[in-house]
């Protein structure tokens, strides 16, 4: 070895373009501004793709020190400007790069010969024998049918879907084997054979759980919608794998299967699970000019036995009045997707209509039809004492069988940009504190929302509802059971339960029907910022069904949003259109969550 100062042989002289100017150090750097140019290209779409693999493209904002360097990173381009070209079925095409240093900036450019565009030709299945033998997709709807184009995604796709059609049909073991794909370059076309190994037809076995700690583990078993012997299919693993998500005990679930099936075809299925906490606290503020100041405190036990049951207690308060209630869910009682349903509450309401004091309590069950889609029905009985503004205090027993319908496509819950809701409900009444009285309460509600524009995202949501009480008079009806419009769930910029009939000292009488329309353009400018232009309309109605001889009340006004990690926090001003004297030049709301 030479020493520091040893002679050895004369070094080469490098090769004067890899000659870089020496650094200095403590000196700027100097920097080749560039742009990068594409020609030969004239598909849009196939222009997008190079521009995103191209590193030069990408690293326009990042200019190299040098000339030497800007050549490289042109050139170390080329075969991943090739590879994008035949992964959209262009297997002979070229690409030269050219550097113009006298330009200002410095050109780069692409010149791109993509050549012809290559079609499938012969395409064939390699499958191996299985019994039953699955059933497969035609080419055609694979879309690697002869004379289409042969892009890599669309043989990719084709495989998976291959696969899948296998794994659906019970084939839960089924692999893809080795594909054959052969270019033919002077037929500008490509022979394509995709091989599958089906394997046997499986079946579930011995199931075993793991991950648990305080939930039991026969609450997962019912949560599967599988039993050992059943046929295995994609799908009810998956199916298996939300219902596990869905009983809110889980942070995680895996569902894994065996690789070798007993002589009955069987696989043992592990489901391997992570509990996620159990007890909650929540809190809510909000403020409405109507209602004053209002807060919410909830705390919820989502595992009370070990079964899933949930078990919430909530606290309301504001200025019109409180309720305390408790309420208890007991998931797949006696069979799965079907809960039992208890509540109790206890409730004092003072609002410009009337003075209430009740409490109540209900038992049922809840089935869950479809996703999203669900039924229930209860038993309720609900004690109260109420005093209409200037009327006596009355006494009421009413028990009440209510029925509750759901349907929720939407894709969020507090700031839905997709999809509907909608809710249909039905109580009849009878009081057993021998008042002689009975009547039938029905509400329908639809939402719908629909985004119009991503960026910025531009959302249209729309609401409407309907109601009808029957079977007694107005003044029949307990005064807080009546059906009320205006205020911050209802039209904005008419005080709470103020749109529709008022009595002499500007009290609101409540309805025996019921009708509200809103709508709202959803703008959010930023990741955080959203602004909200709304329109309200609604009244109650002293006849049981809508009297469009009567004035429907009109509220308007601009919103603004704040997207927290919890949810939007909304901010809306709401004017009255059609004002009466007695009505507020504006009302202000503040909560949690989109208005509907």
């Amino acid at each position: 070895m030479l020493g520091a100062g040893c002679n050895g042989p004369p070094a080469a002289p490098p090769d004067a373009a890899e000659v870089e100017p020496e650094r200095t150090a403590g000196a700027a750097q100097p920097q080749i501004d560039y742009e990068v140019a594409f020609e030969g290209v004239d598909d849009p779409e196939l222009l997008e793709l190079l521009n995103e693999v191209s590193e030069t493209a990408r690293l326009v904002d990042r200019p190299p020190p040098s000339l030497i360097r800007l050549r490289r990173r042109a050139e170390d381009d080329r075969p991943r400007l090739q590879q994008a070209l035949r992964s959209r079925g262009y297997y002979n095409a070229d690409v030269a790069v050219a550097v113009d240093p006298d330009a200002e900036p410095v050109q780069v450019r692409f010149d791109v010969d993509p050549g012809p565009l290559y079609r499938f030709r012969d395409v064939t299945f390699d499958v191996a024998p299985s019994e039953p033998a699955p059933s497969l997709p035609s080419l055609e709807e694979l879309g690697i049918a002869a004379g289409e184009p042969a892009v890599s995604q669309t043989i990719l796709d084709a495989e998976a879907a291959l696969l899948a059609r296998a794994r659906s049909q019970g084939h839960a073991l089924a692999e893809l084997g080795e594909r054959r794909a052969v270019v033919d370059h002077d037929a500008d076309a490509m022979n394509l054979t995709l091989a599958l190994r089906p394997g046997p037809l499986v079946r579930f076995g011995d199931i075993r759980v793991e991950g648990l700690d305080t939930v039991e583990e026969d609450a997962v078993r019912r949560r599967l919608p599988w039993r050992p012997g059943e046929v295995i299919t994609a799908e009810q693993l998956a199916e298996g794998r939300q219902a596990l998500f869905d009983s809110g005990l889980f942070s995680s679930a895996v569902v894994d299967l065996g690789t070798e099936p007993d002589a009955d075809g069987r696989l043992p299925v592990t489901v391997e699970v992570n509990e996620r906490k159990h007890r909650s606290i929540g809190i809510g503020v909000r403020y409405r000019t109507d209602e004053g100041l209002g807060g919410t405190v909830s705390l919820e036990h989502r595992n009370l036995f070990g079964r899933g049951e949930r078990l919430t207690i909530e606290l309301d308060g504001s200025f019109i009045g409180s309720h305390l209630t408790g309420s208890f869910r007991k998931p797949d009682f006696w069979q799965r997707d079907q809960a039992l349903l208890a509540d109790t509450r206890l409730a004092y309401e003072n609002t410009d209509a009337f003075e209430s004091l009740a409490a109540g309590a209900s038992a049922g069950l809840e089935r869950l039809l479809a996703p999203g889609m669900t039924i229930s029905g209860r038993l309720a009985f609900r004690a109260s004492q109420v005093q209409e503004r200037g009327e006596d205090n009355e006494e009421f027993g009413l028990l009440s069988l209510p029925v509750l319908y759901q349907w929720d496509r939407s894709d969020d819950l507090l700031n839905p940009t997709r999809g509907g809701r909608l809710a249909v409900e039905n109580e009849p009444f009878v009081d057993v504190f021998g008042n002689d009285l009975t009547f039938n309460k029905s509400r329908l509600t639809y939402t719908h929302y629909l985004k119009v524009v991503d960026s910025p995202g531009v959302v249209l949501a729309g609401r409407g509802s309907v109601g009808t009480l029957f079977g007694a008079s107005r003044d029949e009806v307990p005064a807080d059971l009546r059906f009320y419009a205006g205020g911050g769930g209802s039209v904005r910029g008419f005080g709470f339960q103020l749109a529709g009939d008022l009595d002499e000292d500007h009290n609101p009488l409540g309805g025996r029907s019921l009708l509200e329309l809103s709508g709202e353009v959803r703008l959010r400018l930023t990741e955080t910022i959203g602004v909200v232009a709304f329109v309200d309309a609604g009244a109650a109605f002293s006849k049981e069904v809508p009297d469009f001889s009567e004035t429907l009340r009109i509220g308007a006004g601009p919103g603004l949003r704040y997207f927290s990690p919890i949810g939007p926090v909304r901010l809306d001003i709401g004017f009255p259109v059609n004002a009466r004297d007695s009505d507020d030049s504006f009302h202000l709301y503040v909560s949690l969550g989109q208005a509907f």
